[in-house]
């Protein structure tokens, strides 16, 4: 079979797509399916590519990137059994009103929303977003993921949550498929979980967006150093956010505590997991986060919003440390030192939070278990 996979990011960039579309373009090619991926991207991998690679370069006038993407869609798509959008829907619905291809879609949230909030038009969390009316912008836009979104043939998410929002705009339930992320696992055996100590390494990985809220980490951990406290805190990634976080950090006076690394190839980024004793996360939203698995699967105590798909890993904090948000949209910067101090002080919950986590992880989040469901779905 050829398919075609379009995505809006691909490594050396960072995010759920990027880590995905490779993965999983390896698998449908080790299966003997003849792959091509058309992808958004301005820095050529060094990584040797089973399949094809169509790069797209972001930095060009909006409008002649559009119409460019959609041509290059038709063209690779004339002889391809299967479109699989796990990106660019809008582009990819167009040009396959022309080739009236197979398509199955991957949503892991809602680009409307992230429009929003990217333009500053909208302050408020992803669910409350769904059932609110909104500027003619994001109403055309809020049609318009739904509407591609019935066009597919199957519409697979990475959790319930997000299953039940993408039911909401108005995808059939029988059209809908949950499949969860899956990491591979880094340890064979959980004899090695021990509770995470102070001073704390703390790593955040992902996309430098307003939606991820660092600034409220970056000024609770200001309080917590001026309260004695001693850490060390590893900000992986890239994104529209990274200049006002910089200047942020030289406000609070910690350019010795934080460093931002920039984004980074797996195996540097595995490093920073190995340094680092707590991942944390202050998403208003996330659909179901790779990262945190990871995080998990290198034995790090988990810091994290319950937003989402992550309290289907969470578990309401059987697996991790769980931060509420308050008004249903930001965390507070005060609980986050309370959780700090409480990891501190009580090392043996600590411990039994990570057993949890990991055990969680092996029955339900194995990636190779998982990414099975990717070669049957193909046959629909």
């Amino acid at each position: 079979m050829k398919i075609l996979i379009i995505v809006g990011i691909y490594p050396p960039d960072i995010g759920g797509p990027a880590s995905f579309v490779p993965k999983i373009a390896n698998l449908y090619s080790d299966n003997s399916h003849e792959v091509t991926v058309v992808c958004l991207t301005d820095v050529q991998s060094e990584d040797v590519e089973k399949y094809k690679v169509v790069r797209i370069s972001r930095h060009q006038n909006l409008l002649i990137r559009w119409l460019k993407t959609i041509f290059i869609i038709l063209k690779n798509g004339r002889d391809a059994d299967l479109l699989f959008v796990n990106g660019l829907p809008m582009e990819s619905y167009i040009a396959n009103l022309f080739l009236r291809k197979k398509v199955i879609r991957k949503i892991v949230g809602d680009w409307a929303w992230e429009r929003g909030m990217n333009k500053k038009l909208i302050n408020e969390s992803f669910d409350n977003f769904q059932n609110k009316k909104h500027g003619l912008h994001l109403e055309v836009a809020k049609f318009s993921r739904g509407w591609t979104a019935k066009k597919a043939k199957l519409v697979i998410t990475p959790s319930q949550h997000l299953s039940t929002i993408v039911h909401k705009w108005g995808v059939k339930k029988k059209n809908l498929k949950v499949i969860y992320n899956g990491t591979e696992i880094y340890k064979s055996t959980s004899s090695e979980i021990v509770p995470s100590q102070a001073p704390f390494t703390f790593l955040t990985v992902g996309r430098l967006a307003p939606w991820k809220n660092i600034p409220t980490i970056v000024n609770a951990l200001k309080v917590y150093k001026n309260e004695g406290g001693r850490f060390k805190y590893y900000i992986v990634g890239s994104g529209p956010d990274k200049d006002y976080l910089k200047e942020l950090v030289a406000d609070c006076g910690l350019q010795n505590e934080i460093e931002f690394t920039g984004q980074l190839k797996k195996p540097e980024l595995f490093n920073y997991y190995k340094k680092a004793s707590v991942y944390i996360q202050a998403s208003s939203y996330e659909g179901l986060p790779h990262v945190i698995l990871e995080a998990i699967s290198h034995n790090l105590s988990i810091i994290s919003t319950p937003i989402g798909g992550t309290n289907e890993i969470l578990l309401d904090g059987k697996n991790g440390w769980v931060w509420d948000l308050k008004n249903n949209f930001k965390p507070e910067q005060d609980q986050l030192i309370e959780i700090i101090n409480t990891i501190s002080n009580n090392p043996r919950d600590d411990q039994i939070k990570k057993h949890n986590a990991f055990n969680y992880l092996n029955q339900n989040f194995d990636e190779e278990k998982n990414f099975k469901e990717y070669l049957e779905i193909v046959n629909i």
